[in-house]
């Protein structure tokens, strides 16, 4: 894969400072086609497809021309992360008398149709940063009718898919205003489906992509459902298309904001509102809540798998944690130790309602909640007391259930004494070592114990990397005897809300800020180390790039000649991430022999006399807020501009032509600032003296044809003239 090269602000009429050859979304190739395989150079988003059935997650880059293509296994990345890399496609056939543009496209046609992804190398990803602020969701409906007869009505899938968009409604804590159902339901087909190819919902997904493109092009196209924006794309399949590993898929988003496709099975009473529920979890960011023993043996969660199809519990607070939603007063903390304390139900709408601690033998945040089976929870399968699910490996009681966050906003449901998902009254839990201990002193109260161990020794913390917006750094740093780590990025000394990866990308408007990480470690045994903070750094200004098959040096078109304008067009600036800023624009700098020319700041330049002889450059810099000022890029100069021309208009003569009145020569349309002189005749003879604006009409006149010749001149200009039409003298 190319690299995107930093060049000096010298290099003249080629590039400027911090440009991209390929710009984010753009394939183009850069290597030959080798070992029977074509190296292409992608740059898009990484979409991700939700695994089910013990299925791993799915992963395909998504390009600016809406090709969708899958990424071998081990690639992994965050949900609308912006992708960089190579994709190696096997199968190459170019001959070298194809043309660059038509061998790209036949090697992306072949990447597109692997349903078994291609190789992705020398990759860059930058992770997206949550949308902040409430954000209507919308869901648009379709259901397919290639696959099989319906036997649930519409209005009661409909009116199951409103009833899921509420459920959001509710857990979302304001952030999901509303939610609406935008149209009924809409029929279709779709050649990309069928039921041997498992209907987007068997075979790991394998139609997916494919059928929601077809389906939102020729339904609703125009409609963004990437999960870029908080639009859904539900799309109904037949009870021809049950299958064990999957009654319902759905592309993950990054948070609350988030939208994207879902294909789900039809079922009748309340039975696809779960599934829905659950699938569009993943559409605003969740994975799935665990066991130690089965993917969605996490039943106090809707993003566990209910085997019997009740109704979704509320969110627990790892999950509210995990959307940034939890409440002032909410949780206690319990990292160094809680007494007795009594919570609420987790379906409390307000009140202390959970408790909170770092495991020290693991790093993780547990999170304690009181489920009771009350309010919301009521149709739940743990509150119904349905005993053991065999394939989960436990039975789940009402209690005080014990969730720890999990890999990729997920939850893990840690086990507990009677193996019945929660802790009832007397009974207690306790981490590896013993150095924290939950008790249940009481049926909704809870007490933290927590044992001293000898300490982690003090580590160290460094942000490895440059600081620059939209471009990833990484927390450095090392304990001895760590076998795990926590980290909390801080802006200007404060805590970065959910920025607790090693990994951090800062924003645009953090620019000029100081950026630093807080490092801990962990391990079994152990107390934590003390926590180190990196040496502050500055975050720089986000650099410029330009996009891809767009020029790279600045030209100017139009003469340059004194009197003419000379049209500068430049680059096509964009940022890391292939886009342009909402505030972008572009400033120019016009200079005549190397020094500038003030006020000459348009994309637009008239020359004028002082140009003369002289030689014309111009330099484009790209601004926005929070963006570096320094990069720009510079023409070639102009040949010497050159005398102008004026622009002449054939004067006219104004006034009465009769002896005793006077006739004045009228001059407009000439070039603007033109002085005038002027010479009046008799037919082709010149009146001696006649050389005003005016002529006084004398009795020798009479009978005569006179006009008049205006010469025009303007310093920088070629002197020129023009007569007028001969007017008779009566």
């Amino acid at each position: 894969m190319s690299v995107r090269t930093r060049l000096t602000v010298a290099t003249v009429a080629v590039t400027a400072t911090a440009l991209m050859a390929p710009s984010a979304g753009v394939a183009a190739p850069t290597a030959p086609r080798a070992g029977g395989a074509d190296v292409v150079e992608v740059r898009g988003t990484v979409r991700v497809l939700a695994g089910e059935g013990g299925q791993p997650d799915t992963y395909s880059v998504e390009t600016r021309d809406g090709r969708v293509i899958r990424l071998a296994d081990g690639f992994e990345a965050d949900p609308g992360s912006a992708f960089s890399g190579d994709l190696v496609v096997p199968g190459g056939t170019a001959g070298g008398g194809l043309t660059t543009s038509a061998r790209r496209s036949a090697a992306l046609d072949r990447a597109e149709r692997r349903p078994d992804g291609v190789t992705a190398r020398d990759v860059r990803v930058v992770s997206p940063r949550p949308a902040a602020g409430p954000a209507a969701h919308a869901t648009y409906l379709v259901k397919l009718t290639n696959l099989g007869a319906f036997s649930v009505p519409d209005a009661d899938l409909v009116a199951q898919v409103n009833a899921a968009q509420q459920y959001w409604v509710r857990e979302s804590a304001g952030v999901i205003p509303a939610w609406s159902t935008v149209t009924g339901m809409a029929v279709a087909d779709s050649a990309a489906a069928s039921v041997a190819g498992g209907c987007g919902l068997g075979a790991g997904g394998a139609q997916f992509d494919a059928i929601y493109r077809d389906v939102a092009a020729r339904v609703y196209p125009g409609v963004d459902f990437t999960g870029d924006s908080p639009n859904h794309l539900v799309i109904v399949v037949p009870s021809a298309c049950f299958f064990d590993e999957a009654v319902g898929r759905a592309r993950r988003g990054v948070s609350l904001n988030s939208g994207g496709p879902v294909i789900v099975l039809e079922r009748g009473n309340g039975g696809m509102q779960s599934t829905l529920e659950h699938e569009y979890g993943h559409n605003v960011g969740l994975q799935h809540s665990t066991n130690a023993r089965a993917e969605y043996g996490g039943l106090y969660e809707l993003m566990g798998s209910d085997p019997a199809g009740h109704t979704s519990p509320v969110l627990g607070t790892v999950f509210r944690w995990e959307q940034g939603v939890v409440a002032a007063g909410e949780y206690a903390d319990a990292s160094n130790g809680l007494g007795a304390t009594a919570i609420g139900s987790r379906t409390a709408a307000t009140g202390l309602r959970s408790v909170v601690f770092i495991d020290p033998d693991t790093g993780k945040r547990t999170f304690v909640d009181y489920r009771d089976g009350a309010g919301a929870d009521a149709g739940a399968f743990y509150a119904k007391g349905l005993g053991a699910v065999a394939s989960y490996g436990q039975s789940y009681a009402k209690g005080l259930v014990l969730e720890r966050e999990n890999e990729e906003r997920g939850s893990f449901l840690l086990d507990v004494q009677g193996g019945d998902g929660a802790l009832q009254a007397g009974e207690s839990w306790s981490n590896a070592s013993g150095s924290i201990v939950v008790a249940a002193t009481g049926a909704n109260t809870v007490q933290v114990t927590r044992t001293q161990k000898p300490p982690l020794p003090a580590g160290s913390a460094s942000v490895a990397g440059t600081a620059e917006p939209l471009r990833t750094v990484s927390a450095g740093g090392a304990v001895a005897g760590a076998t795990a780590y926590r980290y909390q990025w801080l802006f200007n000394g404060q805590p970065v809300p959910q920025a607790d990866d090693p990994t951090f990308a800062p924003t645009v408007a953090m620019a000029g800020g100081q950026l630093s990480v807080q490092v801990t470690g962990y391990a079994v045994g152990r107390n934590p180390s003390p926590t180190a903070t990196s040496a502050p750094v500055t975050v720089q200004p986000a650099s410029w790039y330009r996009r891809e098959g767009t020029t790279g040096v600045v030209s100017i078109s139009g003469s340059p000649r004194v009197g003419r304008t000379l049209t500068a067009s430049g680059l096509d600036w964009v940022n890391y991430l292939g886009t342009k800023p909402g505030d972008y624009s572009t400033t120019y700098v016009w200079s005549r022999n190397g020094k500038t020319i003030k006020g000459a700041s348009a994309s637009t330049y008239r020359l004028t006399a002082k140009d003369l002889g002289k030689r014309i450059q111009v330099r484009e810099y790209p601004r926005a807020a929070g963006y570096a000022t320094s990069s720009y890029v510079r023409s070639s100069t102009t040949r010497k501009v050159r005398i102008g021309t004026l622009v002449t208009k054939r004067p006219k003569i104004t006034g009465k032509a009769k002896v005793g009145k006077r006739l004045v020569a009228r001059a407009k349309g000439w070039t603007n600032a033109t002085r005038f002189s002027y010479q009046w005749f008799v037919g082709k003879k010149a009146i001696r003296g006649a050389t005003s604006k005016k002529l006084a009409v004398t009795r020798g006149l009479k009978g005569k044809k006179v006009s008049v010749k205006v010469t025009g001149k303007k310093k920088g200009f070629k002197k020129a003239s023009s007569k007028s039409r001969p007017k008779k003298i009566k």
